[in-house]
């Protein structure tokens, strides 16, 4: 593919974007609340034994990611009990993502290039998101980036101990994520396909190469096994089409989830550069390779192909609903590089290298374009969560003192959040929460989201009901308490 131009603002550049973006998650991690998937871990799963952790000891839900899970028991075990801390595995994991971004980027020939596709890879305002939050899937997120560059070289250098890398990689995605288990079977398939398909110019024996795949998927199969046989409960998906469930919520990822109209132009467009990775694909395997460069995107199209057709066969044999929402990550990172190295194919045409750099700039534009919506108030996927820090607070001023601890009715989604912080902070004068919500008595105080609660919500408003309305929150949560307690 050519030899890279190497130039020393290149590098300065990434590091200096890497440290920013990093100033962000941290920023974030800092500054939103702890959302209820991450204090549901910490509650059910992180409060457990290790080995109840590995083993996923109930409940069952598919809340606990592993090794997510093990690394903020870690991390709590030594710094204390904090949101920054429990949020600190996923953080130095964004560093891991950002040094093999601007690794792949460097693979590309020129300056300007490797500039374009580390921006690409690294301005994802979903993937920061996940980065400063502790869920399993910005691990998995870094870990897969990791694989598909490993793979790279092995591929490019012919390296025995990169396939090694490239499966590790893979499986730890699996175990930070299980739905990456999709892209881990099609990466096996993969690997066996190269062998097969190099025929007698194969330079490494079969033996050579089952042993890192052996290995690798016989110890990941004994980690994930017992876990995967126990878990049940609230599985998210669709059952409509993959197209409409899981390549729809892919491009809703890309839109960082703020216009339905520009993801679906988008799922095309993504359909568009698959179609068109697989006629470049047909028309560089039925040349003499004499003809034709070596290409890393018909690697990258094949792992993605494999990788849809697993979760397509998982659907339509055992029932499993498609991926559906923040689980189509898996996809994100393969997507990303595939175009990445599908532009670079275009390099075998006149003034191709010039129609690349458009493409990329025309990539990293529409990417970037999602940073107007940045900020340190919520995630995109836990936005009901926003405002609890305030809402302690205005807890915390407006109560007189009271002998007996707060009773306080909320949202049901509100529960391991709040259960959190009367732990992490030391609470005392709050009741602990009921997961049932606020239906099974009267409570001293109200914490509810008015499109889910307007019933109550109307109820509380009336002049006869005994409580005031103290604040009404940006994100839709709004605050009652008795009078009597004013």
């Amino acid at each position: 593919m050519g030899k890279q131009i190497r130039k020393p603002y290149v590098n300065w550049i990434m590091f200096l974007t890497s440290m920013l973006l990093l100033s962000l998650i941290i920023l974030r991690a800092l500054r939103i609340p702890l959302t209820h998937d991450e204090a549901y871990t910490y509650l059910h799963y992180v409060k457990q034994s290790w080995l109840g952790i590995i083993l996923y000891k109930p409940p069952h839900i598919p809340n606990n990611h592993i090794l997510n899970t093990l690394l903020c028991k870690l991390s709590v075990n030594i710094f204390g009990l904090s949101d920054f801390n429990l949020r600190l595995p996923n953080i130095l994991m964004a560093i891991v993502y950002f040094r093999y971004a601007a690794a792949l980027a460097r693979k590309f020939r020129f300056p300007g290039i490797q500039l374009l596709a580390f921006f690409a890879l690294a301005l994802q305002l979903y993937f920061i998101d996940f980065f400063g939050m502790a869920r399993g899937y910005g691990m998995a997120l870094s870990l897969s980036l990791a694989s598909i560059y490993h793979l790279y070289c092995y591929r490019d250098l012919n390296n025995g101990h990169h396939i090694w890398r490239t499966l590790l990689f893979a499986a730890f995605a699996v175990y930070a994520n299980f739905t990456f288990l999709y892209a881990y079977v099609a990466l096996v398939g993969l690997i066996l396909i190269l062998y097969w398909s190099e025929g007698k110019e194969q330079t490494k024996s079969l033996g050579v190469l089952w042993r890192p795949v052996g290995i690798v998927t016989g110890v990941l199969a004994l980690l994930i096994v017992l876990p995967l046989k126990n878990i049940s409960g609230d599985l998210f998906g669709g059952n409509s089409s993959f197209w409409d469930d899981s390549l729809y919520s892919l491009s809703w990822i890309f839109t960082y989830q703020q216009s339905s109209a520009a993801a679906t132009i988008l799922t095309y467009i993504i359909a568009i550069f698959v179609l068109a990775g697989i006629i470049f694909f047909a028309l560089d395997h039925f040349r003499k390779k004499s003809q034709v460069g070596w290409y890393y995107y018909s690697e990258l199209l094949l792992w993605l192909l494999f990788t849809a057709a697993a979760q397509t066969a998982q659907h339509y044999i055992l029932g499993t609903e498609f991926l559906l929402g923040r689980t189509t990550m898996v996809y994100a990172p393969l997507t990303l590089v595939f175009v990445l190295f599908l532009f670079q194919r275009l390099n075998r045409y006149p003034k191709g290298e010039h129609i690349q750099l458009g493409f990329n700039v025309l990539l990293v534009a529409v990417l970037a374009w999602n940073f107007q919506y940045a900020n340190w108030k919520q995630s995109v996927v836990w936005t009901y969560d926003a405002a609890h820090y305030e809402m302690l607070d205005d807890l915390n001023e407006n109560l007189a003192s009271t002998e007996e601890p707060l009773h306080l009715g909320i949202n049901w989604l509100f529960e391991p959040s709040l259960n959190w912080y009367r732990e992490s902070r030391d609470l005392n004068w709050l009741e602990k929460l009921s997961r049932s919500g606020y239906r099974d008595k009267e409570y001293d105080a109200y914490y509810l989201l008015n499109y889910k609660d307007q019933e109550k919500i109307k109820e509380l408003k009336s002049p006869n009901s005994g409580y005031q309305l103290i604040t009404e929150y940006e994100n839709g949560a709004i605050l009652f308490i008795k009078m009597d307690y004013l």
